[in-house]
This record gives structure tokens, sequence and C-alpha cells, in this order.
């Protein structure tokens, strides 16, 4: 009240371009009635380029939540705080981008002010989770590519993700990797952003929906409110039949891949025993079990035969992969001689390297929609 406009216009346009924000997108100004005749508006006006003024009663502003409320400003207007609910129900319900700044260019000079973007403005965030693949970096998707180039923070699991598929990042973006990082920390920075209307992307390895911990993540982003989508990667199991050469059905023998893993420091489902999937003798793909290979051994061998093909395929389409084939009697003796580690890939079944059969899909007594 009684704020005298020497200079204030200046102070405030200042302080509006330290948070990014450009003149030209203040779109009007208002108040409460109580300063409707204050100088200090038309002021405001001029500085704007003579943007509208909007006037609110205390009755239209007293019940908008404000970040800072103020008891001293309610006693005098009704209003616990008049600059950040003015501007927020002048930007439809949107958000502060300007909490309650107090200006004091001289003694008796003081005035407060807020800013706020409209709702219909408002850059919302986005959380996408994408799959590196098995290792390659050529091997992520275009969209995953696409999406790293446009992420404004890139957070990727460090110890299982290639660091050159963060070299597609902008100019600018934050790249952190989440090797030593609590999951509230990773929460905790992806949010800050996301509440920003900045893109997240949080990188797996893999395809992420296959062993890849988001279940927590996504329980995260629903309890928040916040939008997220997956865009799904190859898998090492895909890398694995790449890298043997060979297909994981056989025409009239095995028509089912099985994805699962030992039973470890997680304990499995009774229904999900390796001895008990086994029965079927199908193609099986066995994840992050190198360290329990004994245990996986004497399970499969229950139904397998010991002469089943394995193959035990370590750090998959990276520079330093290694695989090694054999029989399943020997699967241990395999992985142990090897020093084989926790990023490898054991696979069970006849499919290994296997020739024989032919699908009836090209045989010319087979038809189908594109051939009569």
């Amino acid at each position: 009240k009684n704020c005298r406009p020497d200079a204030v216009p200046a102070y405030i346009l200042s302080a509006m371009e330290k948070v990014g924000l450009a003149w030209s997108s203040v779109k009007d100004l208002s108040t409460i009635d109580l300063k409707k005749d204050e100088p200090l508006l038309p002021a405001l006006q001029e500085a704007f380029h003579h943007i509208p003024v909007r006037i609110y009663t205390a009755e239209e502003l007293k019940d908008i939540p404000v970040a800072n409320p103020s008891e001293k400003v309610e006693q005098v207007t009704s209003v616990p705080g008049v600059s950040e609910a003015a501007a927020i129900l002048s930007a439809g319900g949107g958000e502060l981008v300007l909490e309650k700044q107090k200006g004091k260019l001289s003694e008796g000079n003081d005035f407060t002010f807020a800013v706020a973007i409209n709702k219909e403005s408002m850059r919302l965030g986005h959380i996408e989770i994408v799959g590196a693949g098995p290792g390659d970096p050529e091997l992520i998707s275009v969209k995953g590519k696409n999406f790293l180039e446009a992420a404004d923070l890139i957070l990727y699991a460090g110890s299982l993700v290639p660091v050159e598929l963060t070299y597609y990042s902008k100019e600018g973006a934050t790249v952190r990797s989440s090797a030593s990082m609590a999951l509230e920390e990773q929460f905790a920075l992806m949010k800050s952003f996301y509440d920003a209307g900045k893109l997240v992307v949080r990188l797996h390895t893999g395809d992420p929906c296959i062993y890849g911990a988001i279940q927590e993540q996504m329980a995260y982003f629903d309890s928040h409110g916040m939008s997220y989508h997956i865009t799904p990667g190859i898998s090492s199991f895909q890398a694995a039949a790449a890298a043997l050469r060979s297909q994981f059905t056989i025409p009239e023998k095995v028509q089912t891949i099985i994805l699962t893993r030992g039973e470890g420091r997680t304990p499995m489902p009774e229904k999900e025993k390796l001895s008990l999937l086994a029965r079927s003798q199908s193609t099986m793909c066995i994840f992050l079990s190198a360290a329990i290979v004994e245990d996986v051994q004497r399970e499969l061998l229950e139904h397998y035969p010991p002469d089943t093909p394995v193959a035990a395929c370590y750090k998959l389409t990276w520079k330093d992969e290694r695989i090694y084939r054999g029989e399943l009697k020997d699967l241990a003796r395999i992985v142990k001689d090897n020093q084989l580690t926790l990023t490898t890939m054991i696979v069970v079944g006849e499919a290994i390297d296997n020739r024989a059969g032919l699908s009836k899909l090209y045989s010319s007594h087979f038809s189908h929609l594109f051939r009569k």
C-alpha cells in the first residue's frame, strides 16, 4: 500500500529474468480491490506494455491455498496472501513459478509480488522408462534414442548400461548413474525434474519389463500421479538366440520359451521351481543364476536328459562377450571354469544349434491371408 512506483517495474522484471521468465510472457496483472487505486498499477501496466489489470475481492481470494500465508496480511485484507492468491486465480488455477517476493527499494517503499503460470500453458513433466538393450549401444530402438536426445535428465543403471548411450544426450542435459544411489535418492532426483515440467529418461538394461526392477518405481509414479511410459528394449534372451545362431522354437518339437531364474536370495514361488518347469523340456533361458549354477544344474537334470545342449552366454553383445557351449551334465563346470558372473545368460534345450525340422509357413500346401 502507498508504494511509490520508482524502479519497482525494473525490480520485478529483473527477478523474473533470474528464473527464466520473459516480460513478454506476462498476460495480466492482478490484485485485491483494496489496492485498485495504487499508483504502482499504472506504472506496471506501462512497463508490461499496457496489459490488463484484474481486480479481485477478498471473498474471491481468501480460500485459495498459498505457499507463503501471512497472519499480518490476513488481518488487514482478510486474505492469507494477496500476491500469490491473485496470481493463481488470474492464471486459472495454475501454479506459482515465482513464489511471493518481498521487495524493498527504500524505507516505506515495500511491496510483494508473485508470478503464476496459466494452467493451460503449463508444461507437464514426463518419465520415459527406456530399454537400453543387452549391451551394444547400437541395439537401442530408434524411439529410445529419440527420447535420449530429448531428455532433460538421463538416469541410467551405470553398472549395466553402456555409457556410450548417454552420449546421445543434448547439450545442458543432466546425466547421472544410479549405481551408487539409493532408491529414495533416485525418486527425489526424478521428481525434481518432473515437477519442473522436464522430460526424464530412466534408462534400464535389456527390456525393462523383464527383471528390470521397475515395479517399485512405477508404484511411486502412480502414487504421485506422475505421467510415465515404457519404451521396450531387446532382451538378453533374444541376444542369446542371435549369438547362438539358433531359433529357440523348433517346428513340432519345441514351441515354448521359458524365461526364468534360479532361486537365490529372492525366493521362487513353489509352482515355479526349475525342477517343475523342466518337465516340459522347452527352451529355457535362465537369468541371474551363474552364482547358483550347481543348484540350477541339479534341478534341471531331474527332467532334461544329461546330454541336453546348453550355452553359457557372458555379457551378450558387449565387446567382451563370451559364449560357451556344452551339455547339461557339464553346465556347472563350464560356468565355474570360465569364472562367469552375474551378467551370464544360461540357455538350455535342444533348440540350440538345431537345424532339423521345417516350418509349414512356406509350404506350398499352407495357405493364409496373403497366399491362397
